[in-house]
């Protein structure tokens, strides 16, 4: 039986997509090239993904589906401070965030779920750990320089976006 702690922490991890995808989809509109469009526009797409994949356990759960206004209104609020700095600070700055503030309650998701228990939470627990740490790696990848930084994060998505060129 899946545990009210895994319950809360799985609501937790639904509202940092929500988070995400508003950010992300805010950050488009500053975008000065066809790879920076590429870049934000496949974090968006990840973090759309993401929700997606949790839903059907929400429910589940007996959990609420609903897009929480107040992760909403974090995201905006993110993308505007990010969107004010250089590109490559715009994405030390996300790293350092994702780090401190979502990836420990991402991994903690795995943690509070086996696979005895419940093995469809189980991997859905997983995959979200390895999801944050594929954001961590693209924004790793910006500030370093390295050639296509959203190539760990492509990689993951069922749906990815074109690259350019």
């Amino acid at each position: 039986m899946i545990s009210n702690l895994f319950k809360e922490c799985l609501a937790d991890v639904y509202h940092g997509e929500v988070t995400g995808e508003t950010a992300f989809g805010n950050m488009l509109g500053s975008a000065e090239s066809a790879d920076q469009s590429y870049i934000i526009g496949t974090l968006f797409q990840f973090e759309t993904e993401g929700k997606t994949i949790l839903r059907p356990l929400l429910a589940r759960c007996g959990l609420s589906i609903q897009e929480d206004d107040e992760a909403r209104a974090g995201g905006k609020a993110a993308s505007e401070q990010m969107n004010a700095l250089p590109w490559s600070q715009r994405f030390a700055a996300l790293h350092d965030l994702v780090k401190a503030n979502f990836l420990p309650r991402y991994e903690e998701l795995a943690a509070l779920v086996s696979a005895e228990e419940d093995p469809e939470a189980a991997r859905i627990a997983a995959f979200m750990g390895e999801h944050e740490r594929a954001l961590l790696e693209l924004s790793a990848n910006i500030v370093a320089g390295t050639p296509d930084p959203a190539a760990p994060v492509a990689a993951l998505l069922h749906h990815p976006l074109p690259q350019p060129g």
